[in-house]
C-alpha cells in the first residue's frame, strides 16, 4: 500500500491515466481536486500534440477538470525551447505541434527551415514524406516531440508519433533528436516546475518506457497506472508502485 501523503508534488501524465481522449477515467476529477485541498503541487506532462496545449486546456475543462497553463508541460513545449536555443525556426509536422511553435514564437519556414519539427499528424501520408525528405535533404535537423509506437483514442489504437518518426528517418537515413517523455530534455524541463525534492515528488502514468523511465531518471518516485498502455510489469524496468487507476489514490 503507497503512503501518498509523503509526497508534496504529484506528477501526471495524460493519454490512458486521466483520459482516454474522449472522456476521462472515473475518480480523476475527484482524485485531484482532493490533491489540490490538500496544498499537493498538481503538474500535468504529455507527449501529446494530436492537439495543441490550449486545446487540451479547453477539452479537459470541457471535461470538468481546471488544468492552468503552468501546470501542464508538454513536449511542444521542450521542442520549442530547443529552437529557440538555437536560435532557428521550424517546419512543423502536425497541427497541434505546429500552433504551440507558433504560440512561442518560433517562425514557421517553408521552404528552408533549420529543423524539422515533428508531432502527431492524423493526415500523414506518403506526399508529407516526401516533403519531410526533402526538407532534410537542404540540411535541416531532424525533431522529434515524442517516440511512442501507439496510442489509444476511445477503445482504438492508432499509430503514435514514433511510426511517423520512424518513416522519416528510414527514408531520409537521418536520426531524430527526440525531445519528449523520457529524454533528458524533457526531464529538464519538467524540473523547473517541481517545487519538492525528488523524495517527496510522484509520477504517475501508464506507460513503462515513457513515464516510468522518465520518473526513474529523474529519481522519483513512480507509479505505473493498469489504464491503458502497460497493464503488467516485464523486464528490467519496474515502477516502485503499481495501483489499478488514480482513483485508488488516497491522500
Amino acid at each position: 500500500m503507497v503512503n501518498f501523503k509523503k509526497f508534496k508534488t504529484f506528477i501526471f501524465d495524460l493519454d490512458g491515466t486521466l483520459w482516454n481522449m474522449e472522456k476521462i477515467f472515473p475518480g480523476v476529477i475527484e482524485t485531484i481536486e482532493k490533491l489540490r485541498k490538500e496544498g499537493k503541487q498538481v503538474l500535468f506532462v504529455t507527449n501529446n500534440t494530436f492537439f495543441s496545449r490550449k486545446t487540451l486546456i479547453r477539452k479537459f475543462k470541457s471535461f470538468g477538470l481546471e488544468i492552468k497553463e503552468n501546470e501542464l508541460i508538454s513536449s511542444s513545449q521542450v521542442v520549442a525551447e530547443y529552437i529557440k536555443l538555437k536560435n532557428g525556426n521550424a517546419f512543423a509536422i502536425g497541427k497541434g505541434l505546429e500552433e504551440d511553435l507558433m504560440n512561442a514564437g518560433i517562425k514557421i519556414e517553408e521552404s528552408n527551415p533549420d529543423f524539422l519539427a515533428v508531432g502527431y499528424d492524423e493526415d500523414f501520408n506518403l506526399e508529407k514524406l516526401r516533403r519531410a525528405y526533402e526538407i532534410l535533404e537542404k540540411g535541416a535537423r531532424l525533431l522529434a516531440s515524442a517516440n511512442g509506437r501507439i496510442f489509444l483514442k476511445g477503445n482504438e489504437i492508432y499509430p503514435g508519433t514514433g511510426a511517423i518518426v520512424k518513416a522519416i528517418e528510414h527514408m531520409s537515413n537521418k536520426k531524430a533528436l527526440v525531445l519528449g517523455k523520457p529524454s533528458i530534455y524533457m526531464l529538464s524541463f519538467l524540473n523547473m516546475f517541481v517545487c519538492s525534492p525528488m523524495k517527496e515528488t510522484v509520477l504517475i502514468g501508464d506507460e513503462l518506457e515513457s513515464d516510468i523511465l522518465l520518473g526513474k531518471k529523474a529519481g522519483y518516485y513512480t507509479v505505473l497506472v493498469k489504464t491503458r498502455i502497460d497493464k503488467e510489469v516485464k523486464g528490467k524496468l519496474r515502477p516502485h508502485a503499481v495501483i489499478e487507476s488514480v482513483a485508488d489514490i488516497n491522500v
